[in-house]
C-alpha cells in the first residue's frame, strides 16, 4: 500500500520514466492542421489569418498574446482576423511551418497575415529585413500600422491608431 509520502515519490518517477506524461506534452497539435482549421474559419467568416508564431519561454510572444488578448484589442481585431498561433517548439511541425513562410532565421515572434488559401498578404518584416515581433519601438508600430492598413478591410483608420497606441502606452510599462 502507497502512503502519503511514497505517492509524491511514485508519481514523480513514473513522469521521468515517461510512463505519466505532462497534459501538455499528450495533448500536442500538428500546426498544420491547426493552421488549416483557422484558414477554413477565415474563409467561412470572409476574414483572413493573423499567424504568429512563439514558444512557451517566450516573453515577447506573451506580451502579445495578452495584447491581442485585451477587451479593448480583440474585438477590433477579430473584425478582419482569425489568429491563430504556432509553437514552434510544442506543436509538431511548428518549426518547419514557420520556416516554410520565413526566409531563414526570423526571430520570435514572427507575425504574417495570410489570405485563406494560405498566401502570405504580408508580414512582420519591416523593409529593412528586421522583424517586428511585439511592436514596441517606434518603427516596429510604425510596420504594425503598415501591416493593418494593408490587409484591414473592416477595422477603420482610427482604430489602427487606436492599436497603435496601445503599443506605445505598453512599451511604458
Amino acid at each position: 500500500m502507497l502512503t502519503r509520502h511514497r505517492f509524491p515519490i511514485l508519481l514523480a518517477v513514473l513522469v521521468m520514466c515517461g510512463v505519466l506524461m505532462p497534459a501538455r506534452v499528450a495533448a500536442q497539435q500538428d500546426a498544420d492542421e491547426v493552421l488549416a482549421t483557422a484558414l477554413a474559419e477565415a474563409e467561412s467568416t470572409d476574414r483572413m489569418v493573423f499567424l504568429h508564431s512563439g514558444a512557451e519561454w517566450c516573453g515577447w510572444c506573451k506580451r502579445l498574446e495578452r495584447w491581442l488578448e485585451r477587451e479593448d484589442i480583440a474585438p477590433i481585431f477579430s473584425k478582419d482576423f482569425v489568429e491563430v498561433k504556432i509553437d514552434v517548439e510544442a506543436m509538431e511541425g511548428g518549426q518547419e511551418l514557420m520556416d516554410s513562410y520565413t526566409d531563414g532565421p526570423a526571430g520570435l515572434p514572427w507575425l504574417a497575415i495570410l489570405e485563406p488559401d494560405g498566401t502570405v498578404v504580408v508580414n512582420s518584416y519591416a523593409a529593412d529585413g528586421r522583424n517586428i515581433g511585439s511592436p514596441q519601438a517606434e518603427w516596429e508600430i510604425e510596420h504594425w500600422n503598415t501591416m493593418m492598413r494593408t490587409a484591414a478591410v473592416r477595422i477603420t483608420e482610427e482604430e489602427i491608431q487606436y492599436m497603435a497606441k496601445t503599443w506605445a502606452e505598453d512599451r511604458q510599462n
